[in-house]
């Protein structure tokens, strides 16, 4: 275990194989384990998951981190902002290891090139609920970080730390920082939604490009994305009239991949 201190004491739990970091800690709230902030990684996850239940591909020398959060003191209505603040500690932590990056909505953080955009993490955020009541947000965290070729064939292009930097990083360093910068988000939180999504706001490389939301309907929205509503809902300017489309019902692209600069 890893004592994380930053006005906290949380431990991470490190196991070499599990089915699902987020399954497990999910697993502890229903039994009635878990009172406060508690961390675990794998090595090896069998069964993972990422958004909308598409399985999230572990690669070699991930850093994949779990960590559930009692969401008391938090307003109901901040509550779908726990992915805003998971994207933004896990910006921060990827910059901090030395890699440029930015945020793509709602919670990818990717790398910018002439080529379009490489995805370095996805996050998974979901509510779980103790016997007694207490509501808990479990955010799942992976990021590439010492895989030197990244598997074909992926639904986005992918990179890790390793080949964009050219050196290795110690994962348990890695993971340290990025628990107490998830720590410090979730605290950051409890103070209100504003400061989060101006944070926020000023890491996404998806405002002000042109997008293309793929509804879980079937409907396909174009359009130019102009500003986080205030539950951290996208919107897009569509025609005469713009359109808030939340995290959990689409996926948003930039159009053909093409670089985020233009």
């Amino acid at each position: 275990m890893t004592d994380i201190s930053k006005g906290n004491s949380v431990f991470i739990e490190h196991l070499s194989t599990i089915d699902s970091t987020n399954a497990l800690l999910k697993r502890r709230i229903a039994a009635g384990e878990l009172s406060g902030i508690t961390a675990v990684s794998a090595d090896e996850q069998t069964a993972g998951r990422g958004r909308r239940g598409r399985t999230w591909l572990t690669t070699e020398g991930s850093l994949m981190l779990s960590a559930a959060f009692p969401l008391t003191g938090i307003d109901p209505d901040s509550i779908p902002l726990v992915s805003i603040a998971a994207a933004l500690a896990t910006w921060s932590t990827i910059r901090f290891a030395g890699v440029n990056c930015a945020i793509k909505w709602p919670n990818d953080v990717i790398t910018l090139s002439d080529g379009g955009y490489h995805k370095l993490s996805g996050i998974l955020s979901e509510l779980a609920s103790s016997p007694c009541g207490e509501l808990f947000a479990v955010i799942g965290i992976g990021i590439n970080v010492n895989c030197n070729n990244m598997p074909e064939n992926l639904m986005q292009p992918a990179s890790s730390l390793l080949i964009e930097k050219g050196t290795e990083t110690e994962l348990e360093p890695l993971a340290n920082r990025l628990l107490s910068e998830l720590i410090s988000e979730m605290e950051a939180l409890k103070q209100g939604s504003g400061a989060l999504l101006s944070r926020f706001a000023e890491s996404c490389v998806t405002l002000g490009k042109s997008v293309e939301a793929q509804c879980m309907d079937g409907t396909i929205i174009t359009g130019e994305a102009v500003a986080l509503g205030p539950r951290g809902r996208l919107l897009i300017k569509t025609g005469e009239r713009t359109v808030a489309v939340g995290a959990a019902d689409v996926s948003v692209h930039f159009q053909k991949n093409k670089p985020a600069e233009e």
